[in-house]
């Protein structure tokens, strides 16, 4: 039998009513074998980022992109070093990640998304129960940020795997969950693409064009999905 497995989860979007400037709903799962050890990813990670003063810094990545928030006044090319740091951390980190998308719609209430977002993700379970079984103990880390997912979450891993831990973990604490984050952001930004053609300004700003995004920051994306 394998050693543990950690699940981070983060979304991006709402369960409340359909707003046409944010159609989706997006629920990442990061995994994270505790045979692979990330000292010295993060390790590198620290140092890459303390060389720009933002050591320890939790990276938050969609206000980073749009220089908004507690990125307000640091310029862009720090913001673009402090990502492309964590692009290299999450590629060479070893971890893989799930996303699971819903499309909202105008006539949905908060119990159609939470249907629509079970029909995704028991399906993925279901497929991966026999590979997931073989962990020793597995832990399911969200931030309880939203009280719909984390019922689903907790329903829906309880149902299938026996002595599966829902742990409460803070961003700010894990540069894990930290990716979880980062990859809803990039998602978020594709799904985008693929429905309205473009970036807003700040992304675009922040990019240098659209064949940049999905080169440098999509495609290497792409290859830390998980494998069934």
């Amino acid at each position: 039998m394998a050693s543990g497995i950690e699940i981070f989860i983060d979304e991006s979007g709402d369960f409340g009513q359909f707003d046409a400037r944010c159609p989706y709903y997006i629920v990442t799962m990061v995994f994270h074998e505790t045979t692979c050890l990330l000292f010295s990813h993060i390790s590198e990670l620290e140092y890459r980022l303390s060389l720009i003063g933002l050591e320890e810094h939790c990276i938050h990545s969609s206000p980073a992109v749009r220089g908004e928030h507690e990125y307000h006044g640091i310029d862009l090319a720090t913001r673009r070093k402090m990502m492309s740091c964590f692009s290299a951390f999450v590629r060479k980190s070893g971890l893989s990640h799930k996303c699971f998308f819903v499309e909202k719609r105008p006539s949905d209430t908060e119990s159609d998304t939470v249907a629509r977002l079970r029909g995704t993700i028991e399906p993925f379970l279901s497929a991966n129960e026999e590979r997931l079984m073989r962990y020793s103990q597995m832990s399911v880390s969200y931030d309880k940020g939203q009280r719909p997912l984390l019922q689903l979450i907790t329903e829906i891993f309880a149902e299938r795997f026996h002595d599966v831990r829902i742990i409460k973990t803070l961003p700010v604490f894990s540069r894990i969950f930290q990716m979880a984050d980062y990859v809803c952001t990039m998602n978020r930004l594709a799904f985008k693409l693929r429905h309205d053609g473009c970036l807003s300004k700040s992304e675009t700003r922040f990019f240098g064009n659209i064949g940049n995004f999905r080169k440098k920051w999509l495609k290497p994306l792409m290859g830390t999905e998980w494998r069934q």
